[in-house]
């Protein structure tokens, strides 16, 4: 796996294969998956060695527009369209860059020959390696109400713990009033600490940053609990394949 690699010496990714990303579900998300691939490789290679990456950038209002009128057909449609433009394109390995919109994973893995690496299963692989089987499922009310996300984990072994039902909205307008536009207050910063903490009281033992966003309010230095970044793991999980 990429992330033992960590405690080696230097690796050679000259031919390694092309990672595809759907992207664009936000730019803000899309910028946080470039970051950590350049990132993450970076801790490990030779000077200037950078992964191959080709990312198809959706127009996000499409997809938000699919998400209120809770036409996942038609987003599936979409991301579908986005995976065969990134396998003609030369991408041998595929990841989804949101969390939400795997909802849609299987749209995706029907479109195209090439794996598709689920960010949910990064998740479980996460946790199983912190020996922890609870998780603080954190995302926006599309992935925290439905069980296209929980139901996948709980299939795995993991208990699921979401906020109470007048949290989601407010995780929700974090997300969308603010995070996705590149807005990061510490008003926010501060409430969803607190939800975080809410469900870890009722046995969510480890935090899900289960939005690639939410990355903008924790971090390894800063969080007071143990968590896992859902980007992180799943870009490692990219690089590893």
């Amino acid at each position: 796996m990429f992330h033992q690699f960590l405690e080696g010496g230097a690796v050679s990714f000259g031919a390694v294969k092309r990672i595809g990303l759907i992207g664009g579900l936000s730019w803000e998300s899309t910028l946080t998956y470039y970051s950590m691939f350049n990132r993450l490789t970076a801790r490990v290679s030779d000077p200037w060695v950078q992964p191959k990456l080709l990312i198809d950038s959706l127009n996000f209002k499409e997809i938000v527009d699919f998400q209120n009128a809770g036409d996942w057909q038609g987003s599936g449609r979409v991301l579908a369209d986005s995976a065969r433009r990134l396998e003609a394109g030369g991408a041998s390995v595929l990841g989804i860059g949101a969390n939400t919109m795997h909802v849609n994973y299987e749209d995706v893995v029907r479109a195209v020959s090439v794996p598709v690496v689920d960010i949910r299963d990064a998740i479980v692989t996460r946790l199983h390696e912190m020996k922890a089987t609870s998780l603080s499922l954190l995302g926006t009310k599309y992935l925290m109400e439905s069980d296209f996300y929980s139901a996948h984990l709980e299939s795995r072994g993991i208990t699921v713990v979401r906020p109470m039902a007048h949290e989601v909205q407010e995780v929700q307008d974090i997300i969308f009033d603010e995070l996705t536009q590149g807005i990061v207050s510490d008003r926010s910063r501060h409430r969803f600490l607190e939800i975080a903490d809410g469900c870890r009281e009722r046995g969510g033992t480890v935090v899900g940053l289960c939005c690639t966003e939410f990355g903008m309010f924790v971090n390894e230095t800063s969080a007071p609990w143990e968590f896992i970044d859902s980007t992180d793991a799943h870009v490692r999980a990219l690089l590893a394949l």
